[in-house]
């Protein structure tokens, strides 16, 4: 009651929305002026928000960023997104993914012992294989069912290798984190998904603050979850992002690069890491390891939502109807080679958008190009030996 009669529909909502500047039915201040209306109505009767303003949402947290007094539209969307959930109002692609994620623990279906076959050809060790790891590896369903997505799991584990870690994944132990399950609304479902996970995560001692062993991962959807939402069901965990702790491992010294390339490298900071961890240096150190960052005009915490989260990852949306159709006009303003992001998500519909442009300009995660200039540097390295 607070939030709806607080705002004051100054409008900065809807001009941080990128559903609404997209056209779809989604307003912020519209749907809490709604609401409010409909509080001080007294009339319990009939239909006040439409279901598809409730699926425009990204969840992408901008209204919440720029709101001055603090009205939380999302809250408001997740909640109503439960009722429908509740009621089976949600059908098509996006329940589907939810019915595969309660069947096999993944958004794509698929069995779990496929979970580990991205890692062939490296030495990708079990926490069963290797119980005296210090590090976990959550690889995420991204990178262990789609192709193109487990080359940042293949980059990642390659470069911890070369800087000497000892670290472990879950393999076939692993579910899907449930954090585009809780944004979708299915709230049974997400925690059915934590209560597993935290059950595997304590077993193998990644309790936190007693154990001193840490989880990275480069998904910013699931670090969120593991950070923000499994506390809540008992879950503590020491989490970083890939890019933290690959910065770090170069700053240590443990990972040494080879010359910076001349290339031009734009970054796309993902909504769930600029906004919702304010991690935004890091990915940009690493970047400029490879290349030189040609900024965005959107950057940081004022990013732009690529159009994934909220389970609109798994809607059919045409490309002329993608919520990140701008943000990818955005970055190929800047003329550079390279899109460099840092979320699965991202990378799925950036890259698709650059290629319907037919530019011929890279998408990579920065794993991918920390480990091109590692390997250029081992390169170097060897030919000035030789």
């Amino acid at each position: 009651m607070l939030d709806l009669h607080t705002c004051t529909q100054c409008g900065r909502c809807d001009r941080a929305c990128p559903a609404w500047a997209t056209n779809k039915p989604l307003s912020p201040q519209q749907l809490t002026t709604d609401l409010r209306d409909q509080l001080n109505s007294n009339d319990t009767t009939g239909s006040v928000i439409d279901d598809e303003v409730l699926w425009s949402c990204t969840t992408c947290t901008a209204c919440v960023t720029v709101c001055p007094l603090g009205v939380s539209p999302l809250e408001m969307i997740t909640d109503m997104r439960r009722h429908l959930v509740g009621e089976g109002q949600l059908r098509g692609s996006p329940a589907t993914a939810l019915q595969k994620v309660q069947r096999s623990g993944n958004p794509w279906g698929l069995p779990a012992e496929d979970r580990l076959n991205w890692r062939e050809g490296l030495e990708v060790p079990t926490v069963d294989e290797n119980p005296d790891f210090e590090l976990l590896y959550w690889v995420g369903c991204a990178a262990a069912y789609d192709r193109r997505t487990q080359k940042i799991a293949r980059a990642v584990v390659q470069l911890l290798a070369r800087a000497g870690i000892n670290f472990a994944v879950l393999g076939p132990e692993e579910r899907c984190s449930g954090d585009f399950a809780r944004r979708m609304g299915d709230e049974f479902l997400f925690q059915e998904l934590a209560a597993g996970n935290i059950a595997t995560l304590d077993r193998h001692g990644l309790a936190a603050p007693s154990s001193r062993r840490r989880i990275i991962t480069h998904c910013p959807h699931c670090l969120n979850s593991l950070v923000n939402d499994y506390p809540q069901f008992g879950g503590h965990y020491e989490v970083l992002h890939h890019s933290q702790y690959l910065a770090a491992l170069v700053k240590e010294g443990k990972l040494e690069v080879g010359e910076k390339a001349a290339r031009q490298i734009t970054f796309h900071d993902p909504c769930y890491l600029a906004r919702a961890r304010n991690v935004t240096e890091q990915p940009r150190q690493l970047v400029q390891i490879s290349g030189n960052l040609v900024e965005m005009k959107r950057q940081r915490q004022q990013t732009s939502c690529c159009g994934a989260g909220g389970g609109r990852m798994w809607f059919d949306d045409g490309p002329d109807q993608r919520v990140g159709a701008s943000r990818v006009t955005e970055a190929l303003q800047t003329g550079a080679e390279t899109v460099a992001v840092s979320c699965p998500f991202c990378l799925t519909m950036m890259t698709d958008g650059v290629a319907a442009e037919a530019t011929g300009v890279d998408v990579k995660d920065i794993a991918e190009l920390l480990l091109e200039a590692v390997t250029a540097e081992r390169n170097e390295t060897a030919s000035n030996r030789s």
